[in-house]
């Protein structure tokens, strides 16, 4: 966080009196913005069809809402296309409107950057995160590639040998991994052998398949093929082994000091007031404190995160900076 700016001392009887001012002024406030509700139905928008990750994401939320009595009155709204981009967009219809949030993902940002989408998070209100997906590397199991220190080694002798599918995308999470743990090892990230199909699971069949040495994922992807013995998880860009995959080490524990996630968020379309903001703050965070929240994203391989909504937008400015520079780096955004 940036350094506040710092005064000159003041005499304290004036302190004293300035800062019951700002106490009666932000009582004030407060009376003059008395608490928001919904008023009518609310509609949780998902960039992805019945059964995709943000579909999930929201039916829990909804679920949990609902048992709860914490807000009936809501439904789920698929809106497919454009990486996220027609969800948004729908959401962000009624600037200022409560009643309609959107689950949010990377791409959020990514496709903005990389001129696939005309928006981003500053066109929309952040309204919390909520989790947060590591993202890891697999080979099949009779790989001869045993750690992430093998796979540099093989890149330092040749970026081309080892083939790897970053999912349906470039410019994505998945390829910042790769990439970074490249730069890490002194090899540009622009002559690896990188590959894309129509996701996950076209790039899991295609691992298993043979026909490429691996695929760098979300978790959630790969964890049940490495639990069965057909895949091999070689690292995950967690800041720490995860309980639920205790024979799997970080990449950061192998050297290589790279932590990569697909984080969540919550966001509503602009102009929203301070008021609909905390409503929707207290919502979410009770919901990623309950016990079902936190079941859902133990079984989805993710990891609990909680940010409420100033937090999140300027760690969004940071992240934004961030995989600008990354994509610059990659020749893919001049």
């Amino acid at each position: 966080m940036n350094p506040g700016m710092i005064s000159a001392p003041r005499p304290a009887l004036c302190r004293g009196a300035m800062i019951a001012a700002i106490a009666m002024l932000f009582a004030a406030t407060c009376a003059a913005q008395p608490a928001w509700k919904p008023e009518r139905a609310v509609e949780i928008v998902v960039g992805s069809a019945a059964g995709g990750g943000n579909d999930r994401v929201g039916r829990t939320m909804l679920r949990i809402w609902q048992e709860n009595k914490w807000l009936e009155n809501a439904a789920v709204i698929n809106k497919v296309g454009g990486g996220g981009s027609i969800a948004y967009a729908y959401t962000n219809q009624n600037a200022g409107d409560g009643h309609r949030i959107a689950v949010a993902r990377t791409g959020l940002l990514t496709n903005h950057i990389l001129g696939l989408s005309p928006i981003s998070y500053t066109d929309m209100t952040p309204l919390a995160m909520i989790a947060d997906d590591p993202m890891s590397l697999t080979v099949r199991a009779d790989s001869p590639m045993k750690s992430v220190k093998d796979l540099v080694a093989r890149w330092n002798t040749d970026p081309q040998s080892i083939s790897i599918s970053l999912g349906s995308s470039r410019g994505s999470t998945t390829h910042f991994l790769v990439a970074l743990i490249a730069k890490s090892g002194g090899v540009d990230p622009r002559r690896l052998k990188v590959l894309t199909f129509g996701g996950a699971k076209d790039s899991i069949t295609n691992l298993l398949g043979g026909h490429i040495d691996m695929v760098s994922l979300a978790l959630g992807n790969v964890v049940t093929y490495h639990k069965a013995g057909t895949l091999r998880i070689i690292g995950v860009a967690s800041a720490k082994r995860l309980a639920s995959l205790p024979d799997v080490p970080t990449i950061r524990e192998q050297g290589v000091d790279v932590v990569q996630g697909g984080w969540t968020l919550i966001v509503g379309p602009k102009g929203l007031s301070p008021a609909q903001i905390a409503y929707w703050e207290s919502l979410l965070e009770r919901t990623a404190e309950h016990a079902a929240w936190k079941k859902f994203i133990e079984n989805d391989s993710g990891e609990l995160l909680f940010m409420k909504s100033q937090p999140t937008r300027d760690f969004l400015k940071k992240e934004y900076d961030t995989d600008r520079a990354l994509l610059v780096e990659l020749g893919m955004v001049k």
